[in-house]
């Protein structure tokens, strides 16, 4: 086997990527004969293109006999499905890593049919992105606070997920905001909290926060607005992680569908730091791919709560669904 990996690697670069492997015997029902080593193996278009591509090592006719591996390239129809998860917004690594999972679990015969690997792609999408169920209360009261960037939607995220649970769920709900920074975001706020007719509290410093909280102390759930922080300002990504030492929240990232997959990884590593509980994707109405979706639930280890659809209220949000994500995700390949 390790020749075999070793020539497949001469022949193709050392940017070849395992993805199958399979042991057979020649003769009678492969009972009996030498034993031969397939191996599937692709070269990601991107990196080859960089690198001069090796001739085929020619193996001397004098050479012993031994185990003879067989190597591929990535078939024309698999990279065009490459192709295609990248365009949806899929990172390279993660892309590659689908469509190794989905050849592996499905007979050679399979891998020209197309329908049946989208197919399976949406299967291994729906697994892999983790999703969580509402609160049930069922342990007592939720409190929970909405981190992220500015601008990603926040304010608006509480004023849904408030109205949803007081007005329709029938639960005693409290919003708390510490974002002080923008006059706006607290006149909206109150607004919505004035016309659902729940208790409405504006904090300025962790003291305060723990007081409102305690005020609060009858609501099944207390939802906790902050101002829009960069990740590249650690002095305020301190200030915001110092509001919640001591108290019980369950903290959600709050990341728009829009970000670029470049900034996913330094965005999740800065608010990370809080630590981050659950995650909320926002806006996938401004954009046409969401890739996204996936790489953050990845990197942040961390499950989907809801999505919002628009700037609606209270109806542009939905609770976060596995096969949901998959379609919306490769779109019309499925």
């Amino acid at each position: 086997m390790q020749e075999a990996v070793a020539q497949l690697r001469s022949e193709f670069g050392r940017d070849a990527v395992i993805l199958h492997t399979k042991q057979k015997k020649r003769g009678l029902f492969g009972l009996f004969g030498q034993t031969v080593y397939e191996i599937i193996g692709a070269v990601d278009p991107e990196a080859a293109k960089h690198k001069e591509r090796k001739p085929p090592k020619k193996v001397p006719a004098s050479e012993p006999a031994g185990p003879t591996p067989r190597s591929h390239i990535w078939p024309e129809n698999i990279d065009a499905i490459y192709q295609g998860l990248l365009a949806t917004g899929i990172p390279r690594e993660t892309a590659n890593g689908l469509i190794s999972d989905v050849l592996r679990g499905i007979p050679d015969a399979e891998w020209g049919n197309a329908h049946r690997i989208w197919s399976e792609l949406a299967n291994q999408i729906s697994q892999q992105v983790s999703t969580v169920e509402p609160w049930t209360f069922e342990d007592g009261q939720g409190i929970a606070v909405f981190i992220g960037p500015t601008g990603v939607g926040k304010t608006t995220t509480i004023a849904k997920l408030a109205a949803n649970f007081a007005l329709v769920a029938g639960k005693k709900v409290g919003v708390i905001t510490t974002d002080t920074y923008r006059i706006a975001a607290v006149d909206q706020l109150k607004t919505y909290a004035d016309i659902i007719g729940i208790p409405f509290e504006v904090v300025f410093s962790p003291k305060e926060l723990n007081t409102a909280v305690a005020k609060m102390q009858d609501r099944d759930l207390i939802l906790i607005d902050t101002a829009g922080r960069s990740p590249s300002n650690q002095l305020h990504i301190n200030e915001l992680r110092s509001y919640f030492q001591g108290v019980p929240v369950e903290v959600h990232l709050v990341v728009s569908a829009t970000t670029k997959e470049s900034d996913i990884p330094r965005l999740v590593e800065v608010f990370g730091e809080i630590p981050i509980d659950r995650v909320v994707i926002t806006k996938l109405d401004e954009t046409t791919t969401y890739g996204i979706i996936l790489h953050v639930s990845k990197l942040a280890k961390a499950p989907i709560s809801f999505v919002t659809t628009g700037q609606g209220v209270p109806d542009d949000i939905e609770v976060a669904d596995g096969q949901y994500i998959a379609k919306l995700i490769l779109g019309d390949f499925i």
